[in-house]
């Protein structure tokens, strides 16, 4: 009895642990607005779900004021073709338009080919309706392509389903995509995760940056299978570069506009991490919740981690492993406790 009773006291103390304090709590998440608000008073709403704002006359933020994720994506259109960024957060009720649908709507008649931001489920439910999918050129994703198919795994959406995409076109990082009197500079900033793209149009000073950078809703994540606080630091200094004081900002939760002073909160925050000098809380994030997220904050910048060690070491095998025998030798000094309590209460009855 006693062995159990030590079993869910260890259990009740780690829980405790992880709900020690709860810095972001559902009303707080998204900043300036309240989940079923729109942001602008320029959206147009459709099917009760999507609220479109014309950022300018070729490019429109599609959002989800509803979702639990308050996701934006973007339709970025040219003379000849049209980029869909994302493809919705998977919340949407039934019977309303897909993402692909409501795109069209703006489009012009433009043919529209979708690029990911990275391959979270909350940006790429309606992914599969599209015909044209555009992805980045890495080794691993081009290897696991077959017959154009690739294929979006539970690990990689952070999701109990897999979802098929059909592949059109592989780019590299810091290729062009032409859409006919308008190019986006594709690049693969690794950081959030690995196959993490941002979007840059020169001609317009605007940066369409996923889940690279975005402001409210909570904090960045950096958390998750794949990210890398070294890659995330060296890729916001060279997002920095690339950007100037007048460049527009586009992420993909949260009220998406934000000027590029927010990206340099972010690099210098980064720097702070990795040096060693960040002061960490241990906290639930209402994203995993019971899970003890190591959190640093600045101000209104919260930028979430994992617990004890860096992600890429947290989510290494060797980790697994050690995970694996720790808990394997606990059980069995558990087991081995029990046995000899069981013993000596025989012994005692004799």
């Amino acid at each position: 009895m006693r062995c159990w009773t030590l079993i869910a006291l260890v259990i009740t103390c780690l829980n405790l642990a992880g709900c020690f304090e709860r810095i972001v709590e559902q009303t707080d998440v998204f900043g300036d607005v309240h989940q079923g608000e729109t942001y602008s008073p320029a959206s147009r709403m459709i099917d009760d779900w999507y609220a479109v704002e014309a950022i300018d006359e070729q490019t429109f933020a599609i959002n989800e004021p509803k979702s639990s994720q308050y996701n934006t994506s973007y339709l970025i259109i040219g003379d000849k073709s049209a980029i869909m960024f994302d493809a919705g957060s998977g919340e949407r009720p039934a019977g309303s338009q897909s993402m692909r649908s409501v795109a069209e709507r703006y489009a012009g008649g433009n043919p529209i080919t979708l690029t990911l931001s990275h391959f979270h489920y909350d940006h790429i439910y309606d992914a599969a309706t599209f015909d044209s999918i555009i992805l980045i050129d890495r080794p691993e994703i081009r290897s696991a392509i077959r017959a154009n198919t690739y294929t979006i795994g539970p690990w990689e959406g952070l999701d109990m389903n897999s979802r098929s995409l059909k592949v059109a076109q592989l780019v590299a990082d810091g290729g062009v995509l032409d859409l006919g009197n308008r190019k986006l500079d594709v690049l693969n900033l690794p950081g959030h995760t690995t196959e993490s793209v941002v979007l840059l149009d020169k001609g317009r000073n605007q940066v369409f940056s996923g889940d690279f950078v975005y402001r409210h809703f909570g904090g960045i994540i950096a958390f998750a299978p794949g990210a890398d606080l070294d890659s995330y630091k060296r890729n916001s200094a060279r997002l920095l570069e690339l950007t100037d004081a007048e460049t527009q900002f586009f992420g993909a939760h949260g009220i998406p506009r934000f000027g590029r002073d927010w990206l340099m909160l972010l690099d210098n925050e980064l720097d702070r991490m990795l040096k060693g000098d960040a002061q960490y809380r241990y906290v639930t994030h209402y994203l995993a919740p019971g899970i003890p997220w190591r959190v640093y904050q600045n101000g209104d910048l919260y930028i979430y981690t994992t617990p004890v060690l860096d992600p890429s070491l947290f989510w290494s095998k060797w980790t697994l492993l050690t995970l694996i025998i720790v808990c394997t030798l606990s059980l069995y000094l558990l087991y081995r406790m029990r046995s000899l309590n069981h013993g000596r209460a025989e012994e005692k009855q004799m």
